[in-house]
């Protein structure tokens, strides 16, 4: 144990990582035992949030493609110049708050699973 606390001491780095884990275990817990109670998961992890955006973005654009090629099209061009506009934004560090710049990362994330959907469609 006393090694330990010497090396979180020594290694604050490893402390947040030990803390950002126990967080993510806990999401995870809380989801299982949502979906266990429930039979729905509550949409807080990571992971299940990135399912769940893949899931619904799959059945839009496949839709989409159905129904409306040319707009289907569209979304692609679309998806892929956001992805660029995007990372030129944080890049260049033009967010104003930390809010703002987490807020870019999502819609950063949510672009990349899109044009994931996108790529497998075609």
């Amino acid at each position: 144990m006393q090694e330990n606390d010497f090396l979180l001491d020594e290694q604050p780095e490893l402390a947040m990582e030990q803390i950002l884990l126990d967080v993510r275990n806990r999401q995870a817990h809380n989801e299982l035992s949502s979906f266990n109670n429930t039979g729905k998961f509550i949409n807080k992890h990571p992971l299940v949030v990135k399912k769940t955006h893949y899931k619904d973005s799959f059945t839009e654009l496949v839709e989409l493609k159905r129904t409306d090629p040319k707009t289907f099209l569209k979304q692609v061009t679309n998806v892929t110049q956001n992805i660029r506009r995007i990372k030129s934004q944080l890049e260049k560090k033009k967010y104003k708050s930390e809010a703002e710049k987490q807020s870019w990362q999502t819609n950063l994330e949510k672009a990349q699973i899109r044009k994931q959907v996108i790529e497998e469609i075609l």
